[in-house]
């Protein structure tokens, strides 16, 4: 009996937060943008690189290429004492652009560290009114500035956009749909007013708030300094806003390996066990479901098929008005994988959150 209350109970939760995801996805797809400015911002792009030699010249070209205005935008390329020819490429594109300048970082006196101190010495050279970061292995829609600056309002000082991972195979097109599962509820909490995240290498915010909260120097050292950094925003009430959007999203490279996935979700996760109390409800929830899939075949077959029915349907529905936005839809037919692939990093993820040290290009961090 006990089981089978514990199975109503989170398939009502799930059924739940779903329905609530729905809507605030539906919010995150109507955010007004600003379309009568008399004059554009001036913008910096800082883009943090190590070892980035296959990436980062797709990254330079594909920044390029915006449609916003030339003389209103800089492009800060860090090299973070990269051991390959990544600082080569980038001195070959700031020889040909006046508006990219090269910054390498160097030691200083604080606890900054890895890619925040490379982001944090890149944003202090900056001169731009709008910041936006993005990495290396990702290339931005031709319209991504344009699109991310046209949010930017007196009531708006952060903007998220989606990160598409590039799916060129079955492996990578299942961690596309995970990371388009994952945005959506990102972006339907911040539609809500419960913000759950945001993803670094498309996140851009107002130079002034960046300032006001201490920049990256002014929050503890993470192995996730996005979140961390966005976090201190919202506690200075800064506000924020995720849309869904195809010309503001960027698409950057998969994982090329289960391992390294693996490695990606215990950093998220690390750096997530920092969430407000709103992150912790959406944890329980999936919590409880784990358990709904451990007993329910210990019950019946119909409970067994009525958990996996809810999880199905409940996903479907959250995902696919994203991308249909995205203009993704065809990638539904990978959807039954990554059910499975979600449910695996669910056991595992967990048990990897156990070792204390996280690589991260190259480096180990013990936080």
């Amino acid at each position: 009996m006990i089981f089978t209350i514990i199975l109503i109970i989170s398939i009502s939760l799930y059924i739940i937060e779903y329905v609530i995801l729905y809507y605030g996805s539906y919010l995150s797809r109507i955010i007004p943008r600003v379309t009568n400015k008399i004059s554009n911002p001036k913008v910096s792009i800082i883009v943090a690189s190590r070892n980035e030699e296959l990436n980062i010249e797709s990254c330079i070209k594909s920044l390029i290429l915006q449609t916003y205005p030339n003389n209103k935008i800089e492009i800060i390329l860090v090299n973070d004492e990269s051991e390959d020819l990544t600082l080569q490429i980038m001195e070959k594109y700031e020889k040909q652009y006046e508006n990219i300048h090269i910054i390498s970082t160097y030691l200083e006196d604080s606890d900054v560290r890895g890619k925040a101190r490379a982001l944090a010495q890149g944003i202090d050279s900056a001169t731009g009114e709008i910041i936006l970061l993005t990495d290396a292995d990702c290339t931005a829609h031709k319209e991504w500035v344009s699109s991310i600056i046209s949010y930017f309002n007196d009531g708006v000082d952060i903007v998220g956009g989606f990160t598409v991972i590039k799916g060129s195979n079955i492996f990578s097109c299942v961690q596309q749909l995970d990371w388009i599962h994952l945005q959506t509820m990102s972006s339907s909490g911040m539609a809500l007013g419960y913000p759950l995240g945001i993803i670094g290498n498309n996140f851009s915010f107002k130079k002034e708030c960046y300032d006001a909260v201490g920049g990256y120097r002014g929050i503890p050292f993470t192995v996730t300094e996005d979140f961390a950094l966005f976090e201190e925003m919202r506690k200075k009430n800064y506000n924020g806003i995720y849309p869904c959007l195809t010309e503001a999203s960027i698409t950057t490279l998969p994982c090329n390996s289960l391992m390294s996935v693996m490695r990606q979700k215990q950093r998220w996760s690390r750096g997530g066990s920092k969430m407000d109390s709103h992150g912790y409800i959406v944890l329980f929830i999936a919590f409880m479901m784990m358990i709904s899939f451990t007993i329910s075949p210990f019950l019946s077959v119909s409970d067994w098929v009525m958990v996996w029915s809810v999880k199905f349907i409940c996903d479907l529905a959250v995902m696919i008005p994203t991308l249909g936005r995205l203009k993704l839809l065809h990638q539904l037919r990978y959807f039954l994988l990554f059910e499975f692939y979600f449910l695996f990093q669910a056991l595992v993820v967990p048990f990897l959150l156990t070792q204390k040290g996280v690589i991260w290009k190259g480096r180990v961090y013990e936080s």
